[in-house]
Order: C-alpha cells, then sequence, then structure tokens
C-alpha cells in the first residue's frame, strides 16, 4: 500500500493512513474492524471528500510533480524508463484502492448493513479532480498514467491546479478554500482605474509582458477588493491568486521559481505594502521589481496596494544632510524612495469625500433596490459616526440598510 515515486501528499493524509489501517485489519477481521471503517469516513469527512476514490483523486490533482518539470502530452514525459516503471506502480495501487469496495468488503465481514461512505461529504467539482476520478476507476493503469501527465501540462501541480485563492506561509503554498468574495462590479465609479487594472492583467493571461502593480489611495478606497475581484473575473481563465504577507517577503526568489513552470498565471498580491525606517525586507521585493540574474516570470505579477506612496516611512530627520559628502548615505535614501517608482504601473485610487462618498450610497442603493426617505442624511451621520467618507463607508452603510439597522 505504500507509494514509491507519488509521495507528495499521501503521507501527511489523515484518510490515507485509516484506509491503509482498514485494509490491514480487512486481511484478518477482528473486533477493530468497525472502528478502523468509521475512522477512514470520519477522516474523509474532516477532509472534505466524497469518498475514497475522490480523495486520491484530489491529492494526485494538488500534489507537486515527482519530477522537475510537467510532462508533455505526446510521450510519457520522457521520462527514464525506471521512473515510468514506478509512477505506473503507485497510479495501480492507488487506482486498486479507489475501487475497492470498502463497504462491502465490512459488511461482509461483519454481518452488519453498513452506510456507504459516498454518502458522507458532497462529491468533488474540480475538472482535474473528476478526470483523474473517473480514470482511476475505470481505465487501464497506462491509460491512468496518460490522464496524469496530461493534466500536469493542462492544470500543473500543487493547490495551484484546483484552487484559485492560495497563500505563501512558511515555505509552503496552501490552498485558501473559502476566500472572501469581491466583484469588480461592486466598485462604483473606479471605470478608468478598474480598466488599467483589468488590460494589465489580461496582458499576464497571455504571458504579454505584464507590469507589477501599485495600486495607491487611502483606506476603504477599492485598492484590496480590486485585486480580489480579479480573482472572481477570470479564474476561469487560468488565474491564480496568491496571498503573499509581508514577513514572507525573503521568500520571493523560492516562490517565483516554484510557480515560474506552471501553466497559470499568478499574482502575488501584497496587501498594505510599506517599510518602517530600519527595515531591510523591501530588498527581495526590489530584485523582483528590478529583474534579477534569473528575471521575473512571464506568468507571475506583483500587484501590492498601500496608503503611502513612497512605501518607506521619511521623517525630516532621517534625510541626510545636504551639506554631507557622505555619497553612501545619499544613494541609500535615494534607493528607498525609488522602491514605488520600479512598479511598471501605479494606480491612483480617489479619496472619497462627502459629494463622492454620497455618489457611491446612491448608486449601490439604486443597484440594490433599496429606498429611504432620507438616505443622504442617514449616510452622512453613518459615516461621521464611523469609519469616515469611503467607499467601503458606503458598502458598510448599504448592508445596514439591508439587514433593517
Amino acid at each position: 500500500m505504500i507509494t514509491l515515486f507519488l509521495p507528495h501528499r499521501l503521507a501527511a493524509e489523515r484518510w490515507w493512513f485509516a484506509y491503509q489501517r482498514l485494509a490491514a485489519v480487512l486481511v484478518e477481521p477482528g473486533q477493530e474492524l468497525l472502528g478502523a471503517y468509521a475512522a477512514v469516513a470520519r477522516e474523509l469527512v474532516r477532509a472534505g471528500h466524497a469518498d475514497l476514490s475522490s480523495a486520491i483523486a484530489y491529492a494526485l490533482a494538488t500534489g507537486e510533480p515527482p519530477f522537475a518539470k510537467p510532462a508533455t502530452q505526446d510521450s510519457v514525459g520522457g521520462l527514464p524508463a525506471g521512473a515510468c516503471a514506478l509512477l505506473e506502480r503507485d497510479l495501480g495501487t492507488l487506482s486498486a484502492a479507489a475501487r475497492r469496495d470498502l463497504r462491502g468488503e465490512t459488511s461482509a465481514a461483519t454481518s452488519l448493513d453498513l452506510p456507504g461512505l459516498e454518502r458522507l461529504a458532497p462529491a468533488a467539482s474540480d475538472a482535474a479532480v473528476l478526470t483523474l476520478r473517473e480514470a482511476l476507476l475505470a481505465a487501464p493503469v497506462a491509460e491512468l498514467m496518460t490522464t496524469y501527465l496530461a493534466g500536469l501540462v493542462r492544470h500543473g501541480g500543487g493547490p495551484a491546479a484546483v484552487h484559485g485563492a492560495l497563500r505563501w506561509r512558511r515555505g509552503r503554498l496552501e490552498a485558501v478554500r473559502s476566500p472572501a468574495a469581491a466583484r469588480l462590479e461592486d466598485l462604483v465609479g473606479l471605470e478608468e482605474q478598474l480598466g488599467r487594472l483589468q488590460a494589465n492583467t489580461e496582458a499576464l493571461l497571455r504571458s504579454s509582458n505584464a507590469h507589477n502593480v501599485l495600486l495607491y489611495g487611502p483606506r476603504g478606497s477599492g485598492k484590496s477588493t480590486a485585486v480580489r475581484g480579479l480573482l472572481t473575473r477570470y479564474q476561469d481563465d487560468g488565474l491564480r491568486l496568491v496571498e503573499l504577507p509581508l514577513e514572507e517577503l525573503a521568500d520571493l526568489p523560492e516562490l517565483l521559481e516554484r510557480l515560474r513552470d506552471s501553466p497559470k498565471a499568478f499574482v502575488l498580491f501584497v496587501d498594505d505594502l510599506s517599510f518602517e525606517e530600519g527595515d531591510v525586507g523591501y530588498r527581495p521585493l526590489r530584485t523582483l521589481l528590478e529583474g534579477g540574474l534569473s528575471g521575473r516570470p512571464r506568468n507571475v505579477a506583483l500587484y501590492a496596494t498601500s496608503n503611502r506612496r513612497h512605501l518607506l516611512k521619511e521623517r525630516f530627520g532621517d534625510r541626510p544632510d545636504p551639506l554631507d559628502d557622505d555619497v553612501h548615505r545619499w544613494d541609500t535614501q535615494h534607493e528607498k524612495l525609488a522602491l514605488a517608482d520600479r512598479f511598471g504601473l501605479t494606480i491612483t485610487f480617489p479619496d472619497a469625500g462627502q459629494r463622492r462618498y454620497l455618489e457611491l450610497v446612491r448608486e449601490l442603493a439604486r443597484r440594490q433596490r433599496l429606498e429611504h426617505p432620507a438616505l443622504a442624511e442617514a449616510a452622512i451621520r453613518f459615516a461621521e459616526w464611523g469609519n469616515g467618507y469611503s467607499g467601503r463607508t458606503a458598502a458598510q452603510f448599504i448592508a445596514s440598510l439591508q439587514q433593517g439597522h
């Protein structure tokens, strides 16, 4: 039951461990058989899989490829004969596991009518997972191997093969199972900004010289919503949104190499980008913006939001003395101030102000078909008692009206 060539996810999956225990107990049934069967069901439900075949298909689709680059569709990847043999062996093992009637075997051994595992969770709906599941259940091993390799060519490996929203954390790319929904249509009065952002994103999807983008503006002006809305609009076209925390910026070189050969397009999203005096965390970012020795992958672009135009906090006391002849101090200062200028595209989101705020409120109310006898007065009172005039406040005010507050 142990896979040799495909260790990427199975070794860490609790449902796989539970399955192997059940398979061992079925060889010599005893009192612990029911507990072993229940453990498989429990772990599949916990992982969100409909049955064992769906779980195995998901693990194959989202696992890292067992070789450096995806295979080509017109051959068995050009892999060495030994590697092909190991891959075929492992896929055969997984196919045999997927096809087992665990309910029937356990029921026969215990003389009990047990529920089927397929009733315990919703079925997987992603095309890559469904295609692999069908091959696991019905195809010969050679055809299953072709299907698996073709999936790597079309979808790539890792969680990006299935999931649109991702997070880089502690050296790993993780799926965000329930990302915060956002729609570009909900951003009112930002047609020019959204048009430039969409055009750049479509260039990224075409691998056509897309820019790194700095979205600059006050809080609540719609910057983060605009970036998240891109995933809603373009995920089906192959876009992936990777949340990159500031504290993980040092991993940028590793992350770029991880994404370089993927067939997907990636937006690395850094929210609220800024640096304090003395913080050297901007240096990996500068390397990305300027282009290191290996160059930025054509399928990756950095989208950062910031409330601060120059990104690095600067006080008058931090500036070098104009009479100081220490050239290096001036070089350091210019390096910091020029960081924002290294973005190929800067998109400015305007401050709302009362007039624009009320325009947003009226438009959002019209879209939601909401009527209020004193809409403007209530909206102004809501803003002054709350977070001030902004697009975010306008959306919050409309939400409060919908809730009857």
